[in-house]
């Protein structure tokens, strides 16, 4: 549906480079990059606001690298939502739909989309009136309302506070399944990309670093600064080595077969260590407690076996263990919970 070859951008010191993406019909993906990657950068040249400095844009097979944006019918929602201020929640919502249906047909789809939104109450309301969350609300019916080929979102939940997000989450897995739209968003909050996206791209220093399904991008990032990014906590340098990878003398792991590839670091989530050995496993390890965080949610411990091992225990597990600092623990790590670039 959506295709990028080759594209590249530089706008004072935000640059895209080289960006090759695909997005196809019905998908929810989330571009996940830090601030200042030229992640909106790269949204606004899909909208048409700048053209490329190099390289292509493609949506249904047909080349749109030059087409005005107006032309594109493409809905772009910013963080800061762009309500023009002077109109009421009604007026704004129509804005766009007024140019494109005749004005009956305009009213179905208004209230068919702020029945689903939960706003039908604020259409005499001004956005200046409203919350964060309902302005949110307000800014993706006035998009959907004119039935967009694809719906763009810059960091749309960054300024909500935490329930807002999480009620916004379930509106926009809501509209995604009800009206099969395709989602191009963009983020730096891994949770968002965790509960929202089918497929996942991570862009890092204005390159597309790493694309696949959420799965594939959460569980196997394919290098030291994708896995840095997504705070994967366990990423240890080591050596490979028929069949084993070597960190150092206590910590040697079974490694697959390199096939040609060329291993330089092992990871695993904290989430994924488990306390106390397992017999035959080849995966056991005994190290000193070094620190304790208690969270809200968990806690974590700092073992030193040679390098920090972080390791995430519920409550419970801490309590039953009855773990301090300075004790010598014994963990292992499931053959399956393991990754290497």
């Amino acid at each position: 549906m959506l295709k990028l070859e080759n594209v590249s951008k530089r706008l004072g010191d935000f640059a895209i480079n080289n960006i090759n993406l695909q997005v196809d019909r019905g998908q929810y993906f989330v571009i996940l990059g830090p601030s200042g990657t030229g992640k909106t950068v790269l949204l606004e040249i899909i909208a048409g606001f700048h053209r490329p400095d190099q390289g292509r844009v493609y949506l249904y097979d047909k080349d749109i690298t030059r087409l005005p944006a107006e032309a594109r019918k493409m809905g772009f929602v910013y963080q800061d939502y762009m309500l023009f201020p002077h109109m009421t929640v009604k007026d704004n919502i129509l804005f766009g739909a007024r140019k494109c249906f005749p004005l009956s047909q305009a009213m179905d789809k208004m209230k068919r989309l702020v029945d689903l939104l939960g706003i039908g109450h604020l259409l005499d309301r001004y956005p200046l009136t409203l919350s964060g969350g309902e302005q949110q609300r307000v800014a993706l019916a006035r998009v959907l309302i004119i039935e967009p080929t694809i719906l763009l979102l810059d960091e749309p939940l960054s300024s909500l506070d935490p329930n807002s997000k999480e009620a916004l989450q379930l509106e926009l897995k809501r509209i995604h399944e009800e009206f099969e739209t395709t989602i191009l968003h963009i983020t730096h909050d891994f949770n968002e990309a965790i509960n929202l996206a089918t497929h996942v791209g991570v862009i890092i220093n204005g390159t597309l670093a790493q694309t696949g399904t959420a799965h594939e991008v959460f569980s196997h990032p394919n290098s030291l600064e994708v896995a840095t990014f997504l705070g994967i906590e366990n990423i240890i340098p080591g050596r490979y080595m028929d069949g084993t990878f070597k960190c150092n003398e206590q910590l040697v792991f079974p490694a697959p077969p390199a096939n040609g590839q060329s291993f330089s670091y092992i990871y695993f989530s904290s989430k994924d260590v488990r306390l106390g050995s397992e017999p035959g496993s080849g995966n056991c390890f005994q190290g000193i407690v070094t620190g304790i965080s208690l969270q809200k949610d968990f806690v974590s411990l700092s073992v030193d076996v040679g390098h920090q091992i972080r390791i995430k225990l519920s409550h419970r597990e801490f309590n039953d263990y009855s773990i301090s600092c300075g004790n010598k623990i014994e963990f292992h790590v499931p053959v399956s919970s393991l990754g290497f670039f």
